[in-house]
């Protein structure tokens, strides 16, 4: 049995055609490569240094008096509390029910309490701000 080649007709197949881009305007419009070997153009590189728009010694030195301006403000406040506590001592006896900082508002009224506490705990040598009723305290008061 002899084989026989047969060819058929030639069938060309269809291109699909060109698919036009939704969004922006429409299609694109073909764009052409440039050709081998051409000189590729390109912007040169800003390689020069950025200067800062502040100095760094104005930096530093704005710092410097930031720095000052809050431990000056803090040393104010500091001497401010320290100054509110009355200087003057008198021995009180603690009342029923009374507490370190009802004591302190008696004896020194005007005067930021928990700075008059502390120094109360200072003056007796206490521990805590726990206190019985009949106790003597040695009490910062303000005359007036």
């Amino acid at each position: 049995m002899a084989a026989t080649l047969t060819t058929g007709p030639s069938t060309r197949h269809a291109v699909p055609a060109r698919t036009v881009r939704a969004g922006r305007g429409g299609s694109r419009p073909p764009t052409r490569r440039p050709p081998v070997g051409a000189p590729r153009v390109v912007a040169p590189a800003d390689c020069a240094p950025r200067r800062s728009p502040v100095p760094l010694a104005a930096l530093v030195a704005i710092a410097l008096a930031v720095a000052a301006l809050v431990y000056g403000f803090g040393a104010y406040s500091g001497a401010m509390a320290e100054s509110t506590v009355p200087t003057t001592t008198a021995v009180v006896r603690v009342g029923v029910g009374e507490t370190l900082y009802d004591l302190a508002a008696r004896t020194a009224p005007g005067s930021d309490s928990s700075a008059v506490v502390d120094r109360i705990r200072q003056l007796n040598g206490l521990d805590s701000v726990d206190v019985y009723p009949g106790q003597p305290l040695t009490v910062p008061v303000s005359r007036g």
